[in-house]
Formats: C-alpha cells, structure tokens, sequence
C-alpha cells in the first residue's frame, strides 16, 4: 500500500490519501453530463481528460486526510439531491465526490489532483456513459456493477471496523460545509449539448 499527496491547483489545501492499493479503492472513468458539468461550473476543465471523462478512485472517507487549507474546502451541488462535489474554494479545483450523508462510506477522489506512483490506484475497472465523450472514436461503457460491488463490500467492512471517519461531515452526520446548489440556469449552462 501507498500514500498519495493531493492538493489543489494552488496549493493551498492539500493532504494525503492513504493506504491506496487496487484492494482499497477501485478506479474508474465517468464520461456522463454531471461530471462534465461539475467541471465546467468551477471553470476546472484541466481536470478531465481528453475525452471530458473523470478519472476517479472510489475509497472510503477515512483515509483522506486533509492537512492543510482545509478552511478553504467548499461543496457544490448540480441540483438540491445531486451528488455532493467537494471542491478547494481558493482556487475551485473540483477534489472529492460523496454521497449526500456519511451513511454509504464513500468518497470518489479526482486522480488529476493525486501526486506520487499512481500505479498504486490500479487499473481502471469500470467505465460509465462512454457515450457522452467528447467526439472521436467510441469508448465502451463496462464494469458498472463490478465497481458498485466493491462499493458495498468496503461499505460493509467500513461498517463491520465501526470506521466512521470522514472529512467531509461532522458527528451529527451534517456537511461540514454547506453546499451551494447550482440554479437551474447556471446547471444548464455548465452541462455539455
């Protein structure tokens, strides 16, 4: 198992990830409108590949560990019972994704802000709405329920270790941060035709 250091573009709130092994997460490319659209909304781009895919690793909330900047973590919704996307407010460098409440022990991190030997992440076990990509050659959509499998089992072995920590809410289950909620018009500005 590795370590990874993340920061933001700026720098200003970074950490680390630990323990990051295929067997603790699993990594995987989301293409569909939502991703892009989280991206466009923080004018963050750069952090999609060249498809306008996500290349996220999905862990649990305990081994992200901010240790600077964390005054500057901010949380975005694209609609009031979206995803919540987790974001560094000084220079708004998309970072995390979580559920809406720490009940499901997940975090989606954006590889594009990890540093270090990212052959630790493993390789990419799911692809989702390949069909949104930017043009060019088609990219297949697969692994859909093999990565929602491995988000239950580290759910349920989360669960089994009483792990409840997260950086991201506080005891009483709240965000730490309260989310902004994209109106509906700047939702449709930010989401590709």
């Amino acid at each position: 198992m590795s370590d990874l250091r993340f920061s933001c573009k700026c720098g200003t709130l970074s950490g680390v990830l630990h323990d990051v092994s295929p067997k603790a997460g699993s990594r995987v490319v989301c293409y569909c409108k939502d991703c892009q659209a989280g991206a466009d909304a923080l004018n963050a781009g750069y952090v999609l590949n060249d498809r306008a895919g996500s290349d996220i690793f999905q862990t649990v909330p305990s081994l992200v560990d901010i240790q600077t900047g964390k005054e500057h973590l901010a949380c975005m919704r694209l609609s009031p019972k979206g995803l919540m996307r987790w974001y560094a407010g000084c220079c708004d460098t998309p970072l995390f994704n979580t559920l809406s409440s720490p009940g499901l022990s997940f975090v989606g991190i954006a590889t594009s802000n990890l540093h270090g030997n990212k052959d630790a992440l493993g390789p990419v076990i799911a692809v989702n709405k390949g069909e949104c990509a930017t043009p060019g050659d088609p990219i297949k959509s697969y692994g859909f329920l093999s990565a929602g499998w491995q988000i239950m089992k580290r759910n349920l072995s989360a669960k089994l270790r009483r792990d409840k920590a997260t950086p991201f809410f506080d005891a009483s289950g709240h965000p730490v941060v309260t989310p902004r909620v994209l109106t509906l018009e700047e939702r449709k500005a930010a989401t590709p035709d």
